[in-house]
């Protein structure tokens, strides 16, 4: 097809807008396309040179930012987000040429917007755009905890909500202690049992009060190896000496290398491990080998619940995805576990406070029916908002939703000192 001789340049209006100038429609064919080219007041920022660690923090200027363009232009008119250190957000604004201004919502408007929004902030928080909805949902799933609250923050501007409101939710502090209640549930899973009762459920797990006041939880979730029962037996050793060493300093890191060495030690399987304290001040320290899920539920202030992830999944198919969207070899086969690699285990610190849920669980109970698992776990908690009827009501969800793997739930409820 023949090209234009001269592409149109964007026009510039007052208000300092690039806009697009479509080219007139060429006279002959079936298909007529626009040759367009964009030209800027001024040059714009070059790239999202924002630090993932520093992301959080900044959000909250972005919000009002969002909102005002849109009252002056519209919804779909966002192309892209910049910032740098110096002039920190800058929205890039292209609104229909000619259309007078703000224009009125379409259908589709404001999820272009959403994705615009969104395929910046995974990009600034895992380093790789996402490739579509399906992509940036996978991104935030496998390598969630890089910035704690991401997920939901991105999964409520596809949704149509308010990701204003779920920052703030994650910025909330609490001033005064807390008081830590804690309870447990695990259960086999019938389309696991294998008929023998000894060794079916590989999972472990403890609670156990620190001699600081901290309140320490973990899951154990062994590997099926043989059928000998090796992920049963190393779940079990890690836990026996995760309770050893806590019990006696606290020392989450020197308990984790004990338990490496017992199950390398005493058994030819292998575990992950997902260890939480909680103290007293509200300080909740998470620790994790493998890929069992942390999560943490908390109160909206005019009712209903958010909830996040806390931890990633160690996976070869977790660091496959970070360069490369198709990738899908790997599965769940673990990079890090207790029993010979448990030597790089991630690491975070959140802060919880009253109300909320902190949710330790062995993957088999984290299983996603209809969308989100994030937005199921937290209308979970909205009809069972106790520790006990939680855990429990998760290990039954995964039963009902077929029961394909031993789940195990430990959920600690966080109270106000009184």
């Amino acid at each position: 097809m023949p090209q234009s001789e001269e592409p149109a340049e964007a026009v510039t209006d007052p208000s300092g807008i690039a806009v697009l100038a479509p080219e007139p429609a060429l006279p002959e064919g079936p298909l007529l396309r626009a040759e367009v080219r964009v030209s800027w007041p001024s040059e714009p920022l070059p790239e999202l040179a924002l630090p993932a660690a520093d992301l959080l923090e900044q959000l909250g200027t972005l919000w009002p930012l969002l909102a005002d363009s849109e009252a002056a232009h519209g919804p779909g008119c966002l192309w892209g987000l910049r910032w740098d250190e110096d002039e920190h957000w800058q929205l890039l604004i292209v609104p229909p040429y000619g259309a007078e201004l703000p224009v009125p919502a379409t259908p589709g408007a404001r999820e272009h917007d959403a994705w615009v929004v969104a395929s910046a902030l995974v990009e600034i928080a895992i380093g790789r755009a996402p490739r579509d909805q399906a992509d940036a949902f996978d991104l935030l799933d496998l390598h969630a905890g890089v910035v704690h609250g991401l997920d939901a923050i991105v999964h409520t501007l596809f949704e149509g909500g308010n990701p204003a409101q779920v920052h703030g939710l994650l910025r909330a502090r609490h001033s005064g202690g807390v008081r830590v209640l804690a309870a447990a549930e695990t259960a086999v899973g019938s389309g696991k049992a294998g008929y023998d009762p000894d060794f079916d459920n590989e999972d472990s797990h403890l609670v156990l009060r620190l001699p600081d006041g901290a309140l320490a939880l973990a899951v154990c979730d062994g590997v099926t190896g043989e059928g000998d029962g090796s992920g049963a037996l190393a779940s079990r050793a890690a836990v026996r000496e995760l309770r050893t060493v806590l019990a006696g300093d606290g020392d989450v890191r020197l308990a984790l290398t004990t338990a490496d060495r017992a199950v390398q030690k005493e058994t030819t399987g292998a575990s992950t491990a997902l260890v939480a304290t909680v103290t007293p001040d509200g300080v909740a320290d998470l620790y994790s080998i493998g890929d069992s899920p942390a999560w943490l539920v908390r109160q909206r202030r005019r009712g209903g619940r958010v909830a996040f992830r806390l931890t990633p999944d160690q996976t070869l198919l977790a660091e496959a995805r970070r360069v490369d969207p198709d990738a899908v070899a790997g599965g769940s086969h673990l990079l890090h576990n207790l029993g010979g690699s448990a030597d790089q285990p991630y690491r975070s610190t959140i802060r919880v406070l009253p109300g909320d849920l902190l949710v330790l669980m062995s993957d088999g109970a984290a299983v996603a029916d209809h969308g989100w698992f994030g937005f199921e776990l937290a209308a979970l908690a909205d009809a069972f908002p106790k520790a006990p009827a939680l855990a429990a009501a998760l290990t039954a969800r995964a039963e009902r939703l077929g029961g394909h793997d031993n789940a195990t739930a430990v959920i600690a409820e966080i109270h106000p000192t009184p």
